[in-house]
């Protein structure tokens, strides 16, 4: 089988290391990694230096696309720039891979949706979660009936005071570059109720609010780096103790101003760390969703409620706070369960799969079947289009109920063409 040759536009840590590092090294016999794509020239060197060996770096996409003419284009770069690289990929007839979310904005989705209609390429969005084998066993079950005519399905993630925090120190904690958390963080969360569901979302109502991050804060500096707070400060946190993160880091944000360590207390923070979101589905399933950036720890609870059963699945992690565990008390504790409570019949413990790697074994998975063999008929794990531009579309209508405190139309959002959030 001829390999399939891909490139990859954005090699920051997750272009790098979800795809870049894999394409050359995990997939010689259906894969090629044929050039890589960057803006900050010192990412693209940085990038290469860690491949068994160089391969071809362009800080033109344009131009790389009409060199190389790859088979594939993987779209890994800030969240708010997916659209043009993506309407690129499909205009010139490639398979376009992006990562999650697909966009940020209504406009991005219906200018996305549109340019898939006239091109003879495709497009895939790698929503990770899928590929986590609890999400996969939960769309089994349901599938099969168990749990009678599905009802109501509760989603709640905990970040902890590590992992939440980091939202807030990069260009994620502006809403224009990230769409928020709800778009960002949420939109996989919003696929896989999607996947359970089967169906798609009809109204949204949210809350959300900055309520420990940003102007809460009782100080602030720029950044952690040379901070007059560090020592008072449990934030602080220094990405420059390590000499070769310290060349890396100093040397590209001299190319482009990017703070790997900027200020969780600044005052231009403008997304939400504490969110609640009401989903009605045209099928009528309801579902609560929340989601909390300041947690003493990190977890995900989901549970789904039918007519004939129940179903409770958690999955929790140790603490950590700025590389630190925080609370060593739950320092053993990470947990993964789930629980079927079936009308008449005993509690049952649900046998999970382990699966080594990142997120649970989830991006191991996804990488597996997205830079497999192309012959293969993709699974329904591999996100569409369609579905991805429907996970956006809960976050953007979720956005715009906070900012005007109604409940949003999700459908009609692709046809309304007002983009108050």
């Amino acid at each position: 089988m001829k390999r399939k040759r891909y490139v990859v536009v954005g090699v920051g840590g997750r272009g790098t290391g979800m795809f870049v590092r894999p394409l050359a090294k995990r997939f010689p016999m259906t894969a090629e990694l044929a050039a890589v794509c960057d803006s900050n020239a010192v990412r693209l060197a940085y990038c290469n230096a860690t491949l068994p060996r160089p391969v071809p770096a362009y800080t033109d996409f344009d131009r790389m696309l009409h060199e190389v003419k790859p088979d594939a284009v993987v779209v890994a770069t800030r969240d708010c720039t997916h659209e043009p690289f993506v309407l690129a990929g499909l205009a010139a007839g490639k398979r376009v891979y992006s990562e999650k979310p697909l966009c940020t904005t209504v406009a991005q989705c219906r200018a996305i949706l549109a340019a898939a209609k006239r091109s003879r390429g495709e497009c895939f969005v790698t929503h990770n979660l899928r590929y986590l084998p609890a999400m996969g066993r939960i769309r089994d079950i349901i599938r099969a009936g168990t749990l009678g005519r599905v009802s109501h399905m509760r989603f709640d993630e905990t970040l902890d005071r590590g992992h939440g925090a980091d939202y807030f120190r990069r260009w994620h904690r502006q809403i224009d570059n990230s769409g928020g958390l709800l778009i960002h963080k949420a939109s996989h969360h919003f696929d896989i109720l999607n996947w359970w569901a089967d169906a798609k979302p009809a109204t949204v109502q949210a809350r959300g609010r900055l309520a420990f991050y940003g102007r809460n804060g009782g100080f602030r500096g720029k950044r952690c780096l040379g901070c007059a707070h560090a020592r008072e400060c449990s934030f602080h946190i220094d990405f420059f103790k390590r000499k070769e993160y310290r060349k890396m880091y100093q040397e590209a944000e001299c190319e482009d101003g990017y703070l790997r360590d900027g200020c969780v207390f600044d005052r231009n923070i403008d997304i939400c760390d504490q969110m609640d979101v009401l989903v009605q589905y045209q099928n009528d399933i309801q579902v609560s969703y929340t989601l909390n950036a300041f947690s003493p720890y990190e977890s995900m609870r989901c549970v789904i409620e039918g007519t004939g059963g129940r179903l409770e699945y958690e999955w929790t992690f140790p603490a950590r706070l700025s590389g630190v565990e925080w609370m060593p008390q739950l320092a053993e504790q990470t947990t993964e369960t789930l629980r079927l409570y079936a009308a008449g019949m005993p509690v049952k413990q649900v046998k999970l799969p382990r699966q080594k790697g990142a997120h649970g074994g989830a991006d191991e998975l996804l990488g597996a079947e997205f830079f497999g063999d192309w012959s293969k008929k993709p699974s329904d794990r591999m996100a569409t289009l369609d579905a991805a531009a429907q996970a956006v579309l809960i976050g953007a209508a979720a956005n715009r109920s906070i900012a005007t405190g109604r409940s949003v139309d999700v459908q009609e959002l692709l046809h309304d063409k007002e983009e108050t959030p």
